[in-house]
């Protein structure tokens, strides 16, 4: 009798269990999920819930696509920041231009044109540019030594002439490295190399030898 109710239990749980995987019973399903405070929401669908309630007029790339697992928490009750990092963890993001919201890939985002980082005033997941001047030793050093710490879709560059770097990024990685740079950035003041006129004139827009 113990053997086949053994038995007769494992049957019901394996049913139970090939049911749910073909989701041939969602009620099973939606009530652990309820349960369990987490729902399966279309970023779509969060992304019109925060734009009703932040007011402000988004367009959805039609690359954006997926589906987003939220834990204790509905699309309404999200704000736009929230959506910011939402979004970035699907790898899409979203950039103000003019009146609307752009939401976009983020490999797209070194092709948009992003707010220049000024103080603390942007969401930590927001795109920025951030120029950030270097003191002490040749911004050019810090390049290799900062990549790895940039996502494929950022970018870094050194201006030598000026000894400042150009950064593409999250604000709140800029400001990460800025805090690295300042630590690395001491010691006696380096003075870059003049740039020559030779070296930003064309030869096309060099003036002409006077003849003789």
């Amino acid at each position: 009798m113990k053997s086949r109710f053994r038995k007769s239990q494992v049957g019901k749980i394996l049913a139970v269990a090939v049911v749910a995987a073909f989701g041939l019973a969602p009620e099973v399903t939606n009530a652990a999920q309820e349960s369990e405070g987490w729902n399966t929401v279309a970023l779509a669908t969060v992304v019109a819930a925060v734009a009703k309630r932040s007011g402000k007029k988004f367009i959805v790339d039609p690359r954006v696509q997926g589906d987003a697992i939220l834990f204790n928490a509905n699309p309404g009750s999200l704000s736009y920041d929230d959506l910011l990092v939402l979004l970035n963890v699907h790898g899409f993001t979203a950039i103000t231009t003019g009146d609307y919201v752009r939401v976009i890939p983020e490999a797209s985002v070194r092709q948009v044109a992003l707010p220049i980082a000024d103080g603390d005033k942007h969401p930590l997941a927001e795109y920025v540019t951030r120029v950030i001047p270097v003191k002490s030793i040749p911004a050019p050093m810090l390049v290799p030594l900062l990549r790895p710490l940039i996502p494929q879709q950022g970018h870094l560059v050194a201006l030598p002439c000026s000894n400042d770097l150009i950064l593409v990024d999250t604000f709140g990685n800029t400001q990460r490295l800025e805090q690295v740079i300042k630590s690395l950035d001491h010691g006696q003041p380096y003075v870059p190399e003049k740039c020559k006129l030779s070296d930003i004139v064309r030869p096309a827009e060099k003036p002409a030898e006077k003849k003789d």
